[in-house]
């Protein structure tokens, strides 16, 4: 079944909305409409297409792991298509026209010196062809390259998250995929906190998520890189747990800071 058909499925037995599902998860509806319809090619880094569409299996209650196998399936089948429709539309240039060499191979019939004449004129023309059929990939390529770079540098934001007023999204090159250090943050409020902001140390530059007037029973699952560090207006209200791992209390009272990096256990994991 196609990991799109999986996700709708199953938020229809939950019973729930796509807009319901975007204010549970803070993932923009137009993102779950395009992953419930199987269309991964949007303009997101995909280390963040792998965390929201992690985020939201999880919220599903399906295999995290099966669908981030499905989902790379899927990314390397586009992939595979868009090359096929890039050297499909240059094919036609690197052998010359079939009727023009027909035609050059039945003057030169029976004639020695005219049929030396063809194949001193064929010879240039396959090297010429090649190397335009070349010159055609490598622009290719570099204009692939191109889109990347910028792609990384105008990263969507989430403006219409009334809750959230500054997510800075930037995405290197090291830190592409979950195997490299991305991990999820879960956050949970036992009671009012007038301010929390958090941010992605493991990020260059840092990306800050930034919530005001936070009430008690609100939770939010952020993607981070290594380690973060969190304040808090009121460190007593505030819990949190990483990947999925024991919700732990924060030591202190009123206003402070807190952080997290994993223990080298976890490292060598």
């Amino acid at each position: 079944m196609a990991i799109g058909k999986k996700l709708e499925e199953a938020r229809n037995r939950k019973g729930i909305s796509l807009r319901e599902a975007s204010e549970s998860t803070k993932i923009r509806g137009d993102y779950l409409s395009s992953f419930e319809s199987g269309q991964f090619d949007i303009n997101l880094p995909e280390v963040y297409l792998r965390g929201f569409v992690r985020l939201y299996a999880r919220f599903l209650d399906l295999d995290q792991d099966a669908i981030l196998t499905d989902l790379e399936l899927e990314l390397g089948n586009e992939s595979n298509r868009n090359m096929r429709k890039s050297l499909g539309s240059i094919a036609p240039q690197e052998v010359p026209d079939g009727s023009d060499v027909q035609n050059l191979q039945t003057v030169g019939t029976g004639r020695h010196g005219e049929t030396g004449t063809f194949e001193s004129i064929r010879k240039p023309l396959l090297v010429v062809g090649t190397l335009f059929a070349l010159t055609v990939v490598i622009l290719i390529a570099v204009a692939l390259l191109g889109n990347g770079d910028t792609d990384e540098e105008n990263l969507p934001i989430q403006a219409d998250d009334p809750e959230v007023q500054n997510i800075e999204e930037t995405v290197t090159k090291e830190d592409q995929g979950f195997d490299n250090g991305l991990r999820t943050l879960r956050l949970k409020a036992v009671g009012a906190i007038e301010r929390l902001i958090v941010s992605d140390e493991g990020s260059d530059p840092k990306i800050y998520h930034e919530f005001k007037n936070v009430q008690s029973g609100w939770t939010n699952d952020l993607p981070f890189t290594k380690s973060f560090r969190c304040y808090s207006s009121s460190l007593e209200n505030i819990r949190f747990a990483v990947d999925d791992g024991i919700e732990k209390q924060v030591a202190g009272n009123g206003s402070g800071n807190f952080s997290w990096s994993p223990t080298p256990n976890e490292i060598a994991e």
